[in-house]
């Protein structure tokens, strides 16, 4: 249990920096309109963020391949296999989104764009830089954790039509918009850590008050719809993982529980950040809890998941996607 907690805990890290990889660049892009019409904090934080996706996605992808490394068993080594059609290709969808965001960490160093085809060029980069990977690795680890537990049936080979069809799986499908709110959100709170260091100069005093407000709101709304977003996970898992978090494992149900009052803690705090409350220790708790949060939902998501991952007969590789 011990074991499966740290384990847990460095696949949420590992989820923060993707999280912050993958939206940040979109941030980005409002402030760096906004820098761009002489606003010299959104130049700031737009620089600071720039800088810390590409970071993040660095961090982020080589603690992914250590967490891999940890859990990895023959099982897995089976997995892999059937995926390494879209393993392959999103090795190569990483690389083009990490030299797509190293161009725009050099352009936004440069300053404020100047001129309309600046403002277009630059946001084209930042956008194509984070769906790309919003759109490809959620996914495709989202199926890679169901085909694990159980709950997707693959044949022995997933070619790109194959992996379509798991893609268009409701729970699926829900988790991923769950990973892409939550980046949102965990950005938003990025943005409010580095406001909090600002606030330790007096000098900053200003500039880091208005990019933690700033974040608070970007964090506040994705927080909430987290919500919405969250009942329609819960109502397309499959029956077993529903059963795991409604009452059948009690660790499970618990875990499930602390992160939804951790969320609902959060969303008091970052409504107060965002309307202008930016005293320390508000600011630390609300970046503290976003981090709790994301600790807990991961614990529970592999708590829901568990089932031992089976090495794939013959038989259940012939079987097409169906639950």
């Amino acid at each position: 249990m011990l074991l499966d907690f740290f384990s847990s805990f460095a696949l949420a890290f590992h989820l923060i920096c993707m999280n912050i990889a993958a939206a940040g660049p979109l941030v980005c892009v409002w402030l760096d309109w906004r820098s761009a019409s002489g606003n010299e904090v959104a130049c700031r934080a737009a620089k600071f963020l720039a800088y810390k996706s590409l970071a993040m996605l660095i961090v982020g992808t080589v603690f992914g391949i250590f967490v891999a490394v940890f859990l990895w068993n023959d099982a897995y080594h089976d997995l892999m296999h059937a995926f390494m059609y879209k393993i392959k290709w999103g090795a190569w969808e990483l690389l083009f989104s990490l030299m797509l965001m190293i161009l725009y960490a050099v352009l936004v160093a440069r300053g404020a764009p100047r001129h309309l085809f600046s403002k277009l060029g630059r946001a084209s980069i930042a956008v194509l830089a984070g769906t790309n990977l919003l759109y490809h690795f959620p996914v495709l680890f989202i199926v890679i954790s169901e085909v694990a537990g159980g709950y997707l049936q693959v044949p022995e080979k997933v070619d790109a039509a194959i992996f379509r069809s798991l893609m268009t799986d409701s729970s699926v499908l829900a988790r991923s918009v769950h990973f892409w709110v939550a980046s949102f959100a965990v950005t938003g709170v990025s943005l409010i850590s580095y406001g909090k260091w600002l606030l330790r100069n007096e000098d900053q005093q200003e500039t880091g008050s208005r990019i933690a407000v700033w974040g608070a709101r970007i964090a506040l709304l994705p927080t909430l719809l987290q919500i919405l977003v969250g009942v329609w996970v819960l109502s397309v898992l499959p029956p077993s993982m529903q059963q795991r978090l409604m009452g059948s494992d009690l660790l499970a149900t618990g875990t499930f529980g602390l992160s939804i009052v951790g969320a609902l803690w959060l969303m008091h705090h970052l409504s107060a950040v965002a309307f202008g409350e930016t005293r320390p220790r508000t600011l630390k708790l609300a970046i503290h809890l976003m981090y709790a949060v994301v600790i807990l939902m991961t614990y529970t998501s592999r708590l829901a998941l568990a089932k031992p991952l089976h090495a794939h007969t013959a038989a259940t590789w012939e079987t097409s996607n169906d639950r």
